[in-house]
C-alpha cells in the first residue's frame, strides 16, 4: 500500500474500508444495450464491485466500484495468451490483457495472499515498498532480485516500472488529486484498478480474490477457496451470535496529530465488531468509512469501553500507548488490562501480516475478534493476529 499503507491503511482499521462501445482501463463511458450480450458471468454473492462476464473467446472484467461515490467503471478484456484479440468492432480501441498473466507489480500488500493463494507467487516482479511486505515468498522474491520496489520517494517508479515490464500493474484509486493511476497509464503500463477497500462487508472483501484470480483463468481455484473462507466465517458469525456472556462495548484506533479517526458505524471494521459479537461504540453513526473526530469526543465514549482494539500500529504494551497520551492511562479499559492490537505476526522491518492476509481472511479475523469479546468461545481455535497488550 504507496502502499495502501499511508492513505488506505487507515481506511483498513476504520473501513476497516471498465465503458461501452470501447471496453478501455480508464475509460469514463458507462455500459450500454450495444454491448456484447454475455454468455454467462461469474457467480459474485456478497460483492457488486466489480463482474467478470464470459464472452466467445474472451472474457470482460468490469470494476464497478474503484473507490467510494465512484460515477465512472473500468473495464478490461481478456483473452488468451497467443490468440487473436477479439475481432468484434464494439471492441475497438479496448485495452486488452493476455491471459494467464506471467508477472505482475502490486500497489497493495493485501493483493499479494489472493496471489499467492491461487500458486502465482513466481509471477510477483515489483511491490510497492518490500518494508512493508510481511510474505515470507514475496521478501525471498526480493532479496533474490526476483522481485523489486517500484516506488521510490512514496510515488511510483515509472521507469523502473517499464524495465521489468509487468503483464499488470495491481493498484487501486481514490477519485481525487492522489491517484497515480493516469500516470502510469500515460506511461503505456498495463494498469488494473482493484476496488476492494470499497468493501464494508467484510465477505465483499473477500470475494475479490476472484477477481485477481480472473487475470490468471484460476475462477475456479478462487470460488473453491472463497466457499471455504465464507463458509467459517458464517460458522464463526453464527456462534457468536449464541454467546451467552454479555456484548462488550468496543472502542477502536487511537489519536493521530490532534485527531481520532474511529471507524463508521456502517463501516468494515464495524460489521467485523458486530457479526464477532461486540457492541461498536459508534453503532449510532451511519458512515461507512472514517468518522474523524476531537480527542476530547472520543473520550467522552471511550469511558464507556470495555474492550479497546487497534490503539496504534507498533506498541506491544498498555505503557507505550499510555505514553501517548496521559490521559490514557485514566480509562477503564486501560486500568483492566482488556487493550488488544492485531500486530501479533509483525516482522523486524514493520510489516503486518494483518495488513496482508486479514482481507482474504475474515473469518480469521472474526475468530480472534470473537475469542476477545467471548473468551469462552473458540478454545479450540488459537489467535491469528490478535494478543492482548501486556501492561
Amino acid at each position: 500500500m504507496r502502499r495502501i499503507h499511508a492513505f488506505v491503511l487507515s481506511l483498513f482499521f476504520v473501513s476497516g474500508a471498465l465503458a461501452p462501445a470501447v471496453f478501455a482501463a480508464g475509460s469514463r463511458e458507462s455500459a450500454s444495450a450495444a454491448d456484447p450480450a454475455p454468455l454467462r458471468s461469474l457467480e459474485l454473492r456478497y460483492t457488486t464491485g466489480f463482474s467478470v462476464d464470459y464472452f466467445a473467446g474472451f472474457k470482460v472484467v468490469t470494476v464497478r466500484t474503484p473507490w467510494p461515490g465512484a460515477t465512472e467503471s473500468f473495464r478490461y478484456v481478456l483473452h488468451a495468451r497467443g490468440t487473436p484479440r477479439p475481432s468484434d468492432p464494439r471492441l475497438s480501441g479496448a485495452r486488452f490483457i493476455e491471459t494467464p498473466l506471467r508477472s505482475v507489480a502490486t500497489f497493495s500488500t493485501s493483493y499479494l495472499p489472493a496471489i499467492i493463494a491461487l500458486g502465482k507467487a513466481d509471477t510477483v516482479v515489483g511491490v510497492d515498498s518490500a518494508t512493508f511486505v510481511y510474505s515470507p515468498e514475496i521478501r525471498a522474491r526480493v532479496e533474490s532480485g526476483k522481485a523489486v520496489e517500484v516506488t521510490r520517494n512514496w510515488m511510483p517508479d515509472v521507469e523502473r516500472l517499464i524495465a521489468i515490464k509487468p503483464d499488470a500493474v495491481f493498484t487501486y484509486g481514490m477519485g481525487n488529486e492522489w491517484d497515480t493511476h493516469p500516470k502510469l497509464l500515460e506511461a503505456g503500463l498495463p494498469v488494473i484498478l482493484n476496488g476492494e477497500w470499497n468493501e464494508t462487508d467484510p465477505l465483499g472483501r473477500a470475494e475479490w480474490v476472484k477477481f485477481i484470480a480472473a487475470f490468471y483463468d484460476e475462477e475456479a481455484k478462487a470460488s473453491a477457496l472463497f466457499d471455504r473462507i465464507s463458509a467459517d466465517y458464517l460458522d464463526v458469525k453464527a456462534r457468536a451470535a449464541a454467546a451467552t456472556s454479555p456484548r462488550p462495548t468496543v472502542l477502536v484506533n487511537g489519536p493521530f496529530q490532534g485527531s481520532w479517526t474511529v471507524s463508521g458505524g456502517r463501516s468494515f471494521m464495524a460489521r467485523l465488531i458486530a457479526d464477532a459479537g461486540g457492541d461498536y461504540l459508534w453503532s449510532d453513526d451511519s458512515g461507512t468509512g472514517g468518522l474523524t473526530l476531537s480527542v476530547e469526543a472520543v473520550f467522552e465514549r471511550a469511558r464507556e469501553a470495555k474492550v479497546w482494539l487497534n490503539p496504534a500500529l507498533m506498541p506491544t504494551t498498555i505503557r507505550e500507548v499510555a505514553a501517548l497520551d496521559p490521559r490514557f492511562s485514566g480509562l477503564p479499559v486501560v486500568v483492566a488490562g482488556e487493550v488488544w492490537n492485531n500486530n501479533r505476526k509483525l516482522n523486524k522491518s514493520g510489516g503486518n501480516d494483518y495488513f496482508e492476509n486479514a482481507v482474504l481472511r475474515p473469518d480469521l479475523v472474526l475468530v480472534d475478534l470473537a475469542k476477545i469479546f467471548h473468551p469462552e468461545l473458540f478454545a479450540d481455535r488459537e489467535f491469528t493476529w490478535y494478543r492482548k497488550m501486556a501492561k
